[in-house]
């Protein structure tokens, strides 16, 4: 979905992409921890838990890079959208937003939960 916001619109959602960017990290680094926290209690072995690592580390960065690599202001809402759609944060956050906007983000969030 290619969406041409306003420039008010375009600032808020780099805003809010910003901070879902930011809850992203902490999750992926939570996850992180946990495989190293099982590894450091003596309950797996040290090549299981590098495999892990790389393996939960390149699944991560293939994520961020898919929703955040090379994006463009038509690309924010669609973006904001998915983030909202993950519970990063709460749709409150988005009543910056026209009023426009608002609902067209809250319709294509109403009609992918019932998808």
């Amino acid at each position: 979905m290619y969406y041409d916001l306003p420039k008010k619109d375009k600032k808020l959602a780099r805003q809010l992409m910003d901070k879902g960017l930011l809850i992203e990290f902490e999750q992926g680094l939570k996850s992180f921890d946990t495989i190293l926290q099982e590894w450091k209690s003596g309950n797996s072995e040290i090549r299981d838990t590098y495999s892990k690592i790389y393996t939960a580390v390149k699944e991560f960065d293939k994520h961020i890079a898919r929703r955040y690599d090379g994006i463009g202001g038509s690309r924010y809402l669609e973006t904001v959208i998915a983030q909202l759609m993950d519970n990063l944060y709460d749709v409150s956050e988005i009543d910056g937003f026209s009023p426009e906007v608002k609902e067209d983000t809250l319709r294509s969030i109403k009609m992918r939960k019932e998808f």
